[in-house]
This record gives structure tokens, C-alpha cells and sequence, in this order.
């Protein structure tokens, strides 16, 4: 049944306007400050595959905002760490560290997937 999900899957269509928000995430998620090793090109793979597959278990021919973002949090949420204060991007162009603490504190990856999916605008 596996192998008949993941065959139906590759049928599923793809717009444009769907690969650019899938995009649109990923870029987001590697640039994101708080993170410190962004993504891997493989969970990005990963990501539009459980995309596919979601659609067709939904019985769906085609990938639907919703799908790509219920994708990317099961994909991503386990991968990304958190990055230290005293590694963030600003503290090379001489942040405050108490700042970038504050900033941090209390944030977690699964705060930093939903804020991706707040910016990022998903196609009508």
C-alpha cells in the first residue's frame, strides 16, 4: 500500500504559484536568525514528498496551501536546532548579547516554523 501511495503520489500536480510558497518557506526557514544550521537540501526533498503524499491520501490531485504547511512542520520541526545567543547572525556586526538573549529566550523551533508560515503569503 506504501509503494501504491508513493506511485499516485508522483501524479499529483504542482502550480507554480505552490512551488514558489514551497520555496518561499524553505528560503525563509534557512534565513531565519534564530536557527543555526538553516535546512538540508535532503529535508527539502523530503518536504515536497510528504507534500505529494498528503495530497493523495487527502484524495486530492493537486498540493493545496494547507498540505505544503502541514508538510513543512512535520518535515522540519525534528531537524532544526536553536542557535545560542552568542552564535546568532547579528552578533557578528556587534549585537548586544543581552539583546539577542532576550530575543531568544523562551523561543522554539516550533514558535520559528509557525512565524515562517505567518510572513511567508500562500497563493489564493
Amino acid at each position: 500500500e506504501i509503494l501504491n501511495l508513493t506511485d499516485r503520489s508522483q501524479s499529483v500536480h504542482i502550480t507554480a504559484d505552490m512551488k514558489r510558497y514551497q520555496m518561499d518557506i524553505i528560503s525563509h526557514l534557512r534565513m531565519h536568525r534564530a536557527l543555526q544550521d538553516g535546512i538540508s537540501p535532503i529535508a527539502t526533498i523530503h518536504f515536497e514528498k510528504l507534500m505529494r503524499c498528503l495530497a493523495t491520501i487527502h484524495n486530492l490531485d493537486y498540493a493545496t496551501p494547507a498540505l505544503a504547511a502541514l508538510a513543512a512542520k512535520r518535515t522540519y520541526l525534528h531537524r532544526m536546532r536553536m542557535t545560542e545567543a552568542e552564535n546568532e547572525r547579528s552578533m557578528q556586526w556587534g549585537s548586544d548579547l543581552s539583546a539577542v538573549e532576550l530575543l531568544l529566550d523562551g523561543l522554539r523551533v516550533e514558535h520559528i516554523i509557525d512565524d515562517v508560515l505567518r510572513v511567508v503569503a500562500a497563493p489564493i
